[in-house]
């Protein structure tokens, strides 16, 4: 186990190596400003796309008082667009990021935790707004909304709460693992 944690370690290290020496990578690093606007926009672009969720989530948990009393197909209708939207900047920020600093982000655990939440919490999704899509009536009712619903708003808020406290703290770790 000792071998192979060493050979995946020294892999991400001759990635993030050849990553970081790459002519676009130089040109992101000498770009001062390019990060810190990048990380902007992921925080406004994360912020979108969690409070879409959130107040989704909302509403199946029959708490959603801020949806203007909106059943849940209208909101997954109106919201789910948005989150798409959201991250699609969030995977472009998050491109020119890693690009930039490659070894901050290959060489933290939670970097690669965050990707595999957000490839679950993003396949969830899909698969709950096309379920709700195809049965909207079921969906809108409490009373026949499937049991499911529920354990869905939780886990989906949870994830994105993890993926935002991974994410954060990534720039508080790699430096261990470097």
């Amino acid at each position: 186990a000792v071998e192979r944690d060493r050979l995946v370690y020294n892999a991400i290290g001759f990635l993030a190596g050849w990553l970081s020496a790459t002519p676009l990578s130089r040109t992101l690093q000498d770009v001062l400003w390019v990060v810190p606007a990048s990380q902007s926009v992921h925080i406004i672009a994360l912020a979108v796309v969690f409070s879409a969720a959130l107040m989704i989530n909302l509403r199946l948990l029959g708490l959603g008082l801020g949806a203007g009393g909106r059943s849940v197909s209208q909101l997954v209708d109106t919201l789910v667009p948005w989150m798409w939207r959201g991250l699609g900047a969030l995977l472009f920020t998050g491109a020119i990021q890693t690009i930039a600093e490659p070894l901050r982000q290959f060489v933290a655990p939670l970097f690669w935790a965050k990707m595999l939440m957000i490839g679950v919490v993003v396949l969830a999704t899909a698969v709950f707004a096309r379920a709700v899509r195809s049965n909207a009536r079921r969906w809108d009712a409490a009373a026949t909304r499937p049991a499911a619903a529920r354990r869905f708003a939780v886990a989906s808020t949870l994830l994105w709460l993890a993926i935002i406290v991974c994410g954060r703290f990534i720039g508080y770790t790699w430096a261990f693992y470097a």
